[in-house]
């Protein structure tokens, strides 16, 4: 029986809030929200409410969902959300690392889940460099912060360390698997886009290197 908004609502918020770094967990979220992309705004404010209310492990976790949202809606042709995810870049990190306490541990792996937007070309290239900057600025602040009022910071129970060291792992274990996905698109324009990002601009040795040739060329072809 179909859902209605509210209660789609609902469900989803409650699928948010047992979301962790499991791949089934991201894709039974994933799935649900695209099963009822009639309502995709409806449940893509919910995701940037509960970035709002929920704590910075889960912020985490949420923020990891998105990159498994968009990768399904890419596969299945429903590309609402990606653009929803992409319009929204800085303010979904702004909340996922805040300017507040205890916010620089989200900093490596929000610039992780980046770099997977990125590699997958969920993201431009553009958007990636202006949430990056934004990104690098905050652990900065953040970092000032902690380091000015360390007796003030807010304590973690046993439990919530040992649930973000387990979830760290499985995100590890992830990130050595996306190692090898090819992003959609053209494989020799990518391998091409990959070299010349990679590759170092040219500098003398460069220009003597190819002068050396060019004389040895010249010899043998005489």
């Amino acid at each position: 029986m179909p859902l209605d908004a509210f209660e789609a609502r609902l469900t989803f918020i409650e699928l948010l809030r047992r979301l962790n770094a499991s791949v089934q967990s991201a894709t039974k979220c994933a799935q649900f929200a695209l099963r009822y992309q009639d309502l995709s705004e409806d449940l893509y404010s919910c995701i940037l409410e509960e970035l709002d209310k929920t704590s910075l492990n889960a912020r985490i976790n949420i923020l990891y969902f998105l990159e498994t949202l968009c990768e399904n809606s890419i596969r299945t042709g429903y590309e609402e959300y990606v653009e929803m995810v992409t319009r929204d870049l800085w303010e979904i990190l702004d909340k996922v690392v805040p300017p507040a306490q205890g916010a620089l541990a989200n900093v490596a792996l929000a610039r992780k889940a980046l770099d997977n937007l990125k590699q997958k070309s969920i993201i431009t290239s553009e958007n990636y460099d202006g949430v990056v900057a934004m990104l690098s600025e905050r652990g900065k602040l953040v970092s000032q912060e902690e380091f000015q009022t360390q007796k003030e910071l807010p304590s973690f129970s046993k439990e919530e360390i040992l649930r973000r060291m387990e979830e760290d792992r499985e995100r590890h274990k992830r990130m050595r698997e996306n190692i090898w996905v090819i992003p959609p698109g053209d494989a020799m324009q990518i391998e091409f886009e990959n070299a010349w990002e990679t590759t170092s601009s040219l500098d003398e040795d460069d220009y003597e290197l190819m002068r050396e040739e060019n004389a040895i060329l010249e010899q043998a072809s005489r």
